[in-house]
């Protein structure tokens, strides 16, 4: 059986070693990128109450709160871009994360456990999304996964891999 990226995910497979196979690709939640976006609009909606209530509005004001909204919009932009070309990947060897945003890096996790431990709470039960931690024999936390997309299938491969 052959594993295929899905469409829009970054491509793996040129990291792939020889005789190595993908198993598994997912990307972190979508709440990820909410998180910062939900935070900039609490910023912008306080300034534009402050400026609303202020009637006098000097142009040194306005210019701070506009620079506050730009550099805003542009960490949520960077935060969007990271999400977008971010992937775990599990092959039938190791774990690695792949970010392909501008210059390539690729971080190589050897699949050494314990344990696996699977954290979700209610919210991310209703939205699909946990945290996966690989533990060490003394209960240190090897890898830490957080907001991932397809926990259980992670998870699942991960242990598949590592026994």
């Amino acid at each position: 059986m052959t594993y295929t990226v899905p469409v829009g995910l970054p491509d793996p497979t040129p990291y792939l070693l020889p005789e190595e196979k993908l198993r598994f690709v997912v990307r972190r939640h979508h709440p990820i990128v909410l998180v910062p976006a939900a935070a900039i609009a609490v910023v912008v909606l306080i300034i534009a109450l402050l400026m609303l209530t202020n009637a006098v509005l000097s142009p040194a004001t306005v210019g701070v709160a506009l620079l506050v909204i730009a550099g805003g919009v542009l960490y949520f932009a960077y935060r969007w871009m990271h999400w977008r070309n971010t992937v775990l990947v599990v092959t039938n060897r190791r774990l690695f994360e792949l970010v392909a945003l501008g210059i390539k890096r690729v971080t190589v996790m050897p699949i050494m456990r314990q344990s696996v431990v699977f954290r979700q709470g209610p919210l991310g039960r209703a939205l699909g999304f946990a945290t996966v931690q690989v533990q060490s024999a003394t209960g240190a936390v090897l890898y830490n996964f957080n907001l991932l997309a397809d926990p259980i299938e992670f998870r699942d491969q991960i242990t598949n891999v590592a026994a």
